[in-house]
């Protein structure tokens, strides 16, 4: 249960939030590597050029930012190449308690977990135990 995953992506149009959970990842320890974006159209760019460098083992997904929220994110995740979508996992991680987005979220292949902002110790743990 204590191994580091090596890379995460952090997606989150609020400084803040990123801060915290970046904060908050490094702590527990989760991973080696974090990389994080403001904008969901940012990190589809990148996964989409990715060649020589390696797919995130983790993507931490906000579902309400502008332009292109979350559930944009996830349809056009879809059509990247394989190697990103047979690596990396999502974890749906909002200010979101609505039972319509989680349902809706869980309906795409690669989220593993919809998690309700604060990121919380119990949170890492069970992720942590997800992806082992």
């Amino acid at each position: 249960m204590g191994r580091l995953v090596d890379k995460t992506v952090l997606i989150d149009d609020s400084d803040i939030d990123l801060f915290i959970q970046r904060r908050f990842l490094e702590v527990y320890n989760f991973s080696k590597q974090l990389v994080l974006y403001k904008s969901a159209e940012e990190a589809l760019e990148w996964l989409k050029s990715i060649h020589d460098d390696t797919p995130p083992d983790v993507i931490f997904l906000d579902l309400n930012m502008p332009e292109i929220d979350g559930f944009s994110f996830l349809k056009n995740f879809v059509l990247l190449p394989d190697p990103v979508r047979s690596k990396s996992k999502i974890v749906v991680l909002t200010s979101s308690n609505n039972a319509k987005d989680r349902e809706t979220a869980f309906s795409f292949n690669n989220v593993i977990q919809y998690i309700t902002k604060p990121l919380k110790q119990t949170d890492i743990e069970d992720l942590k135990r997800l992806i082992d």
